[in-house]
């Protein structure tokens, strides 16, 4: 079975890292899978066109680009079709597994003409991933609308969270056999509890205390406002505990503003490649996720199970799919503070607590949260696709569970 796995990401996106290590995974089965990029930057990167001055382009950005964001993104497609199609003849696919993009519909056409199979990688719904994404103008019903045509064209919609397959299937209508629940992975061998933990350099004046992390973007999802009150809170409580918090964005600035007061107590590594996460989620205690969307499946929180800490993450059916409540982490209820930093602070006062949840997280991520085990279901929705349009079956194993 060849299977062409087609993303419309932007170079420096985050969700590259789930292509590379899906990727990685399905060909370490034996899988015949071919990767190809098909976002816009790559056009620009050869463009021989004079660019425009640079005071004049942030001019017209700023008043243009609100307005024509969407047409814009809607326009890509009739590229993408030429692209699709050069990517079909050249290596005659079994099966389209395409990562969805907002606007994008032109693999729908390309799998139909072609007659292929397609399986649509679904990690968010148009109507709340939109609500994060408010700079511009959003065209009504359009993005609505092409959702559920690409969703009921699929032959197979993999997603990340039973949430999410809750939603696809009462909002257009699917069989729950259409939708499969895939959550994200990790990689157990980078992200190891017995490799050595980075070096944070923490001065005399931070304390010695448990050490309570974070990583991420800093998007509004994340709950900037919940992590700021969290980490003051529970450093005026417990003055030995310090707070180290990777990443960088938009909801960053008012962290720093929220814990300014907590001078070297609190650690900002700003963005980092991927590669130096793991040795920095190994100098924490405690990961604390303060808020996530409701479809989520965090890669966050599977890549500090792998690595054996305590979680603290909020009680969605997302995050159920992943952790088990007082087993391999703790959840609270989400979107209440108070909870939140009463959780933390359960955890930082109870040491051997801490260990036994974080050993059981690993062993969770070791034996159902894998890339391998990710890249074999999917890999498995796709033979069920192509059986399906050969008109015969295949057995199947179940692909929902995580367990």
């Amino acid at each position: 079975m060849r299977v062409a796995y087609l993303h419309y990401l932007a170079p420096g996106d985050s969700a590259l890292t789930h292509v590379a290590e899906f990727a990685r995974a399905a060909r370490d089965t034996g899988a015949d899978l071919a990767v190809h990029a098909l976002h816009q930057g790559a056009d620009a990167a050869s463009s021989s066109r004079a660019p425009v001055a640079a005071p004049r382009r942030s001019a017209l950005r700023r008043v243009l680009a609100r307005w024509l964001h969407e047409p814009k993104e809607l326009s890509w497609n009739w590229r993408h079709l030429r692209r699709e199609a050069r990517i079909v003849a050249a290596g005659r696919p079994d099966v389209l597994l395409v990562r969805a993009r907002l606007l994008t519909a032109s693999y729908v056409v390309t799998a139909r003409r072609h007659g292929l199979p397609l399986v649509l990688e679904v990690n968010a719904p148009v109507l709340e991933s939109r609500t994060y994404a408010d700079d511009y103008f959003h065209l009504p019903w359009v993005a609505s609308a092409i959702e559920r045509w690409q969703i009921r064209a699929a032959d197979r919609v993999v997603v990340v969270s039973s949430s999410l397959k809750r939603y696809f299937v009462e909002r257009h209508g699917l069989s729950e056999s259409a939708v499969v629940v895939v959550p994200n992975g990790a990689d157990v061998n980078r992200f190891d509890p017995a490799l050595p933990a980075a070096d944070v350099g923490w001065p005399p004046a931070a304390g010695n205390g448990p050490v309570v992390g974070f990583v991420g973007s800093f998007q509004e999802f994340h709950g900037a406002d919940l992590l700021g009150h969290m980490i003051a809170a529970v450093a005026e409580a417990r003055p030995g505990v310090r707070f180290l918090l990777v990443g960088d964005g938009d909801g960053a600035a008012r962290v720093r503003d929220a814990v300014a007061h907590l001078g070297p107590r609190v650690r900002f590594t700003g963005r980092v490649p991927h590669d130096r996460v793991p040795a920095l989620v190994n100098a924490f205690d405690i990961g604390v996720l303060p808020e996530t969307a409701f479809y989520c499946s965090p890669l966050k929180v599977v890549e500090w199970m792998a690595a054996g800490r305590a979680i603290v993450a909020p009680a969605y059916a997302s995050l159920g799919d992943l952790v088990t409540g007082g087993v391999e982490g703790v959840l609270f209820p989400p979107r209440d503070a108070g909870a939140l930093v009463g959780t933390v602070l359960d955890l930082v006062d109870d040491e051997p607590r801490r260990r036994a949840l974080g050993r059981a997280a690993r062993r969770r991520a070791e034996t159902a949260l894998t890339w391998r085990r990710n890249a074999e279901h999917v890999l498995a929705a796709c033979g069920a696709a192509l059986a399906g349009r050969a008109g015969r079956s295949v057995p199947q194993r179940p692909l929902a569970s995580t367990e």
